[in-house]
């Protein structure tokens, strides 16, 4: 009876989409537990926001490299087999982080090689959880199963701050990577419940398996737009996250504390954004939700870089973290709905490509901006090219002139 009365809550009628639901919100909290505790013992151990830039780089950018080859890996080989080899391989990274930390015994250059190796298993953890996310739905349900993955992203966002604030002062930042293990630990039980349809191996080479991914959302133009917009989004407008410690402190004088509960309302906007996403699905044309979500996150964006009010600002990032998720959500789904199933962990490696995986050159054009212009200004700019870019996707998305092989989809 609930799933007649919300519809959206019909992947959940599938045993195996329940258990990994399940698995992936315990691992998802504790991700960002653990990303809280980096970054705290980066800021302690260095005092400089240098190291805190550099480690972060250092975290992300195996997504930047390794994520085209790790969504092939993912059409190749058992998706559950590659998701439970990385879970327990960053379950053991996180023990071994939170020993040394307990232990005082790590040093920055550990450090780093640690974050990184974390990094390398979540970029090929990723496209393959993604797309054995969608195999455990019903086949008729992937939009709303993108959705509620995107529920699970930002509503960890949302928690798993708020457990880590209370975890270090109580117990240390150690406890922070060891509730991460834990969290992988619960993640790995939730797999092993679930059976998934064995997998052939590709006898293809990596290289041609790879070009096949791009060549075919090279020619097809409703999923090479919706990929482009990402990485528009995440090269220009995403990045005035790595700027908010700059306006808590120097425009809006409100110090680690409102730091907090700036990053706070854009967690929640985030998560409504998920939210909403799951629920309009269904009914709505995905394209409109896309470019209703880019509206309104570029619209917030640009009035958070002009506010001097903690409220407004505050309320304008929960706006924008809403309208950033409500248009990922729709995007991603867009892209895995349109997507051969065969070739699915391929789209999905190109899109986190193109999402996660640019978002160090984001940080990058935030940083070398904001040193002559400003951070406000940065902003803008960066809006203001977000908003030219999607407007030419979504003209070009619009011809009428099909190319060969386009999946039909327009908007």
């Amino acid at each position: 009876m609930p799933m007649k009365i919300f519809p959206h809550l019909r992947p959940f009628r599938s045993p195996s989409f329940r258990a990994l639901f399940l698995g992936q919100a315990f691992s998802f909290v504790g991700s960002w537990v653990q990303n809280v505790g980096q970054g705290w013992l980066v800021y302690q151990m260095t005092g400089s926001p240098f190291w805190l830039g550099l480690f972060g780089f250092a975290g992300s950018l195996p997504l930047l490299l390794f994520s085209l080859p790790a969504g092939a890996v993912a059409d190749r080989i058992a998706r559950r087999r590659i998701v439970l080899v990385t879970q327990m391989a960053a379950l053991l990274l996180a023990l071994l982080l939170g020993l040394l930390t307990f232990l005082h015994l790590l040093s920055l250059p550990a450090f780093g090689l640690l974050i990184f190796a974390i990094g390398l298993a979540g970029s090929f953890e990723l496209p393959a959880r993604q797309a054995l996310f969608l195999d455990a739905a019903p086949t008729d349900e992937i939009r709303a199963a993108v959705a509620w993955s995107s529920v699970l992203f930002n509503g960890a966002r949302f928690l798993g701050p708020i457990v880590a604030a209370f975890l270090i002062p109580a117990l240390g930042v150690a406890a922070c990577f060891w509730a991460n293990a834990l969290s992988y630990a619960v993640s790995l039980g939730c797999l092993l419940r679930i059976s998934a349809p064995p997998r052939q191996a590709s006898a293809r080479s990596m290289l041609p398996s790879l070009w096949e991914g791009f060549r075919y959302l090279a020619t097809r133009r409703a999923l090479l737009g919706q990929a482009a917009l990402i990485g528009f989004v995440t090269i220009f407008g995403w990045p005035y996250t790595v700027l908010l410690p700059f306006f808590a402190e120097s425009v809006l004088h409100s110090g680690p504390k409102g730091l907090g509960l700036l990053i706070s309302a854009s967690g929640a906007g985030s998560l409504l954004g998920g939210l909403t996403a799951a629920a309009l699905v269904r009914t709505v044309p995905l394209p409109r939700i896309v470019f209703s979500g880019i509206g309104l996150f570029l619209l917030s964006a640009a009035g958070f870089a002009l506010s001097r009010s903690f409220s407004f600002s505050a309320m304008l990032l929960g706006m924008a973290g809403f309208g950033l998720v409500l248009f990922l959500s729709a995007a991603n789904a867009f892209l895995q709905e349109n997507a051969a199933r065969e070739l699915r962990g391929r789209v999905v490696g190109i899109s986190t490509l193109f999402f996660q995986g640019l978002f160090p050159v984001g940080s990058l054009f935030a940083a070398l901006f904001s040193r002559f212009c400003g951070a406000s200004a940065t902003v803008l700019l960066g809006t203001g090219l977000c908003a030219l870019g999607s407007l030419g996707i979504a003209v070009w998305m619009s011809s009428r002139t099909s190319e060969a092989g386009d999946s039909g989809k327009s908007l």
